[in-house]
């Protein structure tokens, strides 16, 4: 597993890169547009160590001036091109870049900033450019490659060398990638989701990235049948358009597609080919678990990944809090804080029922926290998180939580208890360890609670026998 173009036309030479619109490059020519790329870098004195931003619509561009700037030992930071003036602003002062590149239609959002557009750039005569010996440096790959910053741009953190190979490795591995896939972009090449899901890693492995600019449902769908898609990674609002504007046809090469969020189960039900769940964030890579067909939420550890739940006993640790372990996570976040070993995400999960054929240690599985969060005021209130709580206490054997409303109107949480243990000790249990809003406003005993065959809780039979609306609150 190689981040060096070179290599990649040396292995795949003529075969399809990546697909721009109406333009095909392959792996040489790729190779030679970095070779380029890096020149102009170097005769704009950008070494190793520095920092080059981009603001950029979806455009062969950017994996261009990915490859480049490893090439010479910088750092590449592509930023989001659906942020404001405003909202830019905060991670470009985190990244402090050496250079910040451009393309025509993001002016207006870098105005602020010393810039420089792809056509200024395009200009500039090569130099001779020196690769940079990664593995050579000090801290044997583990200087800094990557910057990536969450969704709203509040956060960038940093992804060595070594963390960026090893995320392509375990997409690769862990989804079984080869060089007869094609990937197709629906969201911004400047989100890890995109960039680390598929996009790299199939160009690691002689892989074909289908690139559009922006997303539309029915080019997607073109796309898809035109260009041969195998796999794809997008959101709830994209899956939900591509079923809206019509299905795929049954000659489809699309095999399964990835999403970070909660698909509604309709759409999931009318999409033609599995919508896998997968989870991951800039601080751990985008790579560490995933759903499996006929799984019914169940997550997988992707290859490389060690994956651990809080149980309260140290410090810091809350109950039930997933903590990701590897060489694809984070070194740290450029507001000052440092990863250790175990990267905490701050995301609750709960391993599978022990009674599951499949509960062994050796599966290492979890349950992603409940998507059908209660919302209480401006707080969303997740019930696995407060089952999770409460089903810590020694007297309680399984908890469920439902939606009721509170004495004063609104939303509360409620919860259904199996277990020797009086409402008011657990209230006070509960109050020691979760938010005001999370505590449950009315706790009730009962002797079983409604499950699936897997052992799952069964919700929305939990909601219809013990879900209350009425000014009573339960």
């Amino acid at each position: 597993m190689s981040l060096a173009s070179k290599r990649h036309a040396d292995r795949w030479g003529d075969r399809t890169a990546i697909v721009d619109g109406d333009e095909r490059v392959s792996y040489t020519e790729l190779a030679a547009r970095v070779e380029t790329a890096a020149g102009r870098l170097t005769a704009l004195e950008v070494g190793h160590g520095d920092r080059v931003a981009l603001v950029s619509r979806n455009r062969v561009e950017v994996l261009v001036f990915l490859f480049a700037v490893h090439r010479v030992g910088g750092v590449f930071a592509p930023v989001s091109h659906h942020l404001t003036p405003a909202t830019v602003s905060e991670p470009m002062a985190q990244i402090d870049p050496d250079l910040v590149l451009f393309e025509s239609a993001q002016r207006d959002l870098v105005r602020q900033f010393d810039v420089r557009s792809f056509e200024e750039f395009d200009r500039v005569t090569p130099s001779d450019a020196q690769s940079a010996e990664w593995d050579g440096n000090e801290g044997g790959g583990r200087d800094t490659a990557l910057l990536v910053h969450t969704e709203d741009g509040t956060r960038v953190v940093s992804l060595s060398n070594r963390a960026v190979e090893w995320n392509c490795r375990a997409a690769t591995a862990g989804w079984g990638l080869g060089r007869n896939d094609r990937t197709l972009t629906v969201r911004p090449l400047s989100l890890p989701d995109c960039l680390l899901g598929f996009a790299l890693p199939l160009l690691t492995v002689g892989g074909r990235v289908v690139l559009r600019r922006a997303f539309d449902p029915a080019d997607a769908l073109f796309a898809i049948e035109n260009h041969g898609v195998t796999c794809m990674e997008g959101g709830p609002t994209e899956f939900r358009e591509l079923v809206d504007e019509g299905s795929l046809t049954n000659r489809s090469s699309l095999d399964w597609a990835a999403t970070r969020g909660h698909v509604p189960p309709d759409v999931r039900e009318a999409f033609p080919v599995p919508l896998l769940r997968v989870y991951g964030r800039p601080e751990t890579g985008p790579n560490v678990l995933r759903e499996s067909p006929g799984s019914k939420g169940t997550l997988y550890p992707f290859p490389s990944y060690a994956v651990r739940i809080g149980d309260g006993t140290k410090t810091d640790e809350e109950i039930g809090e997933l903590f990701v372990s590897g060489p694809a996570t984070a070194s740290g976040s450029l507001d000052g804080e440092a990863f250790g070993e175990w990267v905490p995400t701050g995301d609750v999960f709960r391993r599978g029922p022990k009674d599951s054929e499949d509960s062994n240690e050796s599966n290492g599985f979890v349950l992603v926290a409940d998507d059908e969060a209660i919302e209480s005021g401006a707080e969303p209130i997740h019930p696995w998180a407060v089952e999770t709580v409460l089903e810590s206490h020694p007297d309680v054997r399984a908890a469920g939580i439902v939606e009721t409303v509170a004495e004063t109107g609104g939303i509360a949480p409620k919860a259904l208890v199996v277990g020797d243990v009086s409402p008011g000790e657990l209230r006070e249990f509960a109050e020691e360890r979760l938010a005001a809003h999370e505590v449950p406003r009315s706790i009730e005993s009962v002797p079983s609670l409604p499950r699936y065959s897997s052992g799952e809780l069964d919700r929305g039979e939990l909601r219809r026998r013990f879900g209350t609306w009425n000014s009573e609150g339960g």
